[in-house]
């Protein structure tokens, strides 16, 4: 009797095993199902997109709204994919449609009530549903708890052509988040649409370096009337970032106006500073300043030494030419091994 007990519990569990296996089973293939026909939607749903920002046809758009209201989370990742590949007045006439089919409506709601990567998304999706709701919606996402979705809503309001100020809160919020990365794409999008409160906070010696030094680079890359005589009006800063980002900028502006202080601060008390002017002399080529590049292969700082090796590297013949000499005559001195070092490095990268 044991034994048929044994059996028949045994008998139990193999039958119990076969039917989950037999569920699973099922629901893979649905899911397989699910994922196929939603393929299928998707890869339609594109090709009339498409097709109608070329041709416009009435019966056309009527399909798509009925699509796109049917399935909005598909709708809305895929329009932010078509947006990315549609232009001009093709993009503004689907995104009407998207408009009426609800996506918008979708968003806003996501945008104050969502979980916070819905949110995030939202507030990036939103770019392409410029209205008056839009801009409300966004406005109160900019107060967000969350740092990435409060910077995203200022971003997408600023690209909108919002008059958003900075102000104490937002300001705060960015000197003390974490991605310098987020920190620059929002100020990057204020650059191209509100320079002039950009270039305010920038002179504004009360706001933070981290605030300022983003801040220029910003304008720097627009490159706006007036930047050169806002970089060179910073040069004497007493704050080492600050110096640090005009060294930078110069470089990266390459006019002839600014030569002159990136020479001076080839011999800035700060080596940051001095560091970063070598890196801007390589950059620009400024062959009548190589001899001072070479009077920091002996700076006590090992970065400043590397970079204005470097930066000889970079003025071609000359450069080159300074470095195998040193290598030559100063032998296993600091000089010679820096030089070495940097003629070594740029064999590898050969």
């Amino acid at each position: 009797m044991f034994l048929t007990l044994i059996w028949e519990i045994s008998l139990g569990l193999a039958a119990l095993s076969l039917a989950t296996m037999t569920v699973l089973v099922g629901l893979r293939l649905k899911s397989v199902g699910r994922l196929r026909d939603e393929a299928q939607r998707r890869e339609t749903l594109l090709g009339l997109m498409l097709e109608w920002t070329e041709t416009g046809y009435a019966s056309q758009a009527a399909a798509i709204t009925e699509a796109l209201s049917r399935d909005q989370k598909l709708a809305t990742d895929l329009l932010v994919e078509v947006f990315e590949i549609v232009r001009g007045e093709g993009q503004q006439r689907l995104a009407a449609l998207a408009e009426a089919a609800g996506i918008g409506d979708r968003l806003r709601r996501e945008l104050a009530t969502g979980p916070v990567r819905n949110r995030l998304a939202a507030a990036e999706g939103l770019a392409w549903f410029p209205s008056a709701a839009t801009s409300q919606a966004l406005g109160k996402a900019v107060l967000d708890r969350h740092d990435d979705v409060s910077f995203t809503a200022a971003t997408t309001l600023s690209a909108h052509g919002s008059d958003l100020i900075f102000d104490t809160a937002l300001i705060a919020r960015l000197a003390q988040a974490n991605s310098s990365r987020r920190i620059e794409l929002v100020l990057a999008q204020f650059a191209q649409t509100r320079p002039e409160a950009l270039l305010d906070l920038v002179v504004d010696p009360r706001q933070s370096d981290r605030i300022r030094t983003a801040g220029l680079d910003a304008l720097t890359q627009t490159g706006i009337e007036g930047i050169l005589e806002l970089i060179l009006s910073l040069e004497h800063a007493p704050s080492t970032d600050m110096r640090v980002a005009v060294a930078r900028n110069l470089g990266s502006l390459g006019h002839p106006d600014g030569y002159g202080t990136i020479a001076r601060y080839l011999s800035d008390e700060r080596w940051e500073v001095r560091c970063k002017a070598a890196e801007a002399v390589g950059r620009v080529g400024l062959l009548e300043l190589g001899p001072q590049l070479c009077d920091l292969l002996l700076d006590d700082n090992w970065w400043v030494r590397h970079r204005a090796g470097e930066a000889l590297a970079r003025l071609g013949d000359f450069g080159i030419g300074a470095l195998q000499e040193m290598v030559a005559l100063a032998g296993q001195t600091t000089l010679g091994q820096t030089a070495e070092h940097v003629l070594a490095e740029r064999k590898r990268r050969a």
